[in-house]
């Protein structure tokens, strides 16, 4: 469903729908080279992330830990700059629009906490999907250990 102001300015939820300039991408991104390719998404341990859209921009999120159930989720928005007025708002629309998807991402967090705390859940089974979340664990516990072992 697109929105009327979506069609004027050609852009919404996942960015401006024209690429602004041609770039050639680098092998990390679309490695298959789909011509339906969207987006790419990297995760830096411990608390960034890098997600690049096809229409030639990008945002990047950070998970700052304040405690051990609160913590500060920022997102920056960049994009190439703007040839005119459309371009300009189509970008603002985007950023406008960016906080919908910020939400969805950060209420996993929120609902994956407050099961935790809950205590109803006490394990969580991994499958081969989930190979991410098992290196994440991993260098978390690999980074507290150095850190004790350094501090001791």
């Amino acid at each position: 469903m697109v929105k009327p102001i979506e069609r004027v300015l050609h852009s919404g939820l996942f960015g401006p729908w024209e690429r602004s300039i041609e770039v050639d991408l680098p092998p990390a991104l679309n490695p298959a080279r789909s011509p339906a390719w969207g987006v790419d998404s990297f995760l830096f341990f411990p608390n960034f992330m890098l997600l690049v859209w096809a229409p030639n921009w990008y945002l990047t999120y950070h998970y700052w830990p304040t405690s051990y159930n609160t913590h500060i989720f920022e997102g920056t928005l960049y994009f190439v700059p703007p040839r005119n007025a459309r371009e300009r708002l189509a970008q603002e629309l985007a950023a406008v629009t960016f906080k919908e998807y910020a939400l969805q991402d950060g209420n996993t967090l929120e609902a994956t906490q407050s099961m935790l705390e809950s205590r109803a859940v006490t394990e969580f089974p991994l499958n081969d999907q989930e190979i991410l979340l098992r290196l994440l664990h991993q260098s978390a516990r690999d980074y507290v250990a150095d850190f004790a072992q350094r501090s001791a």
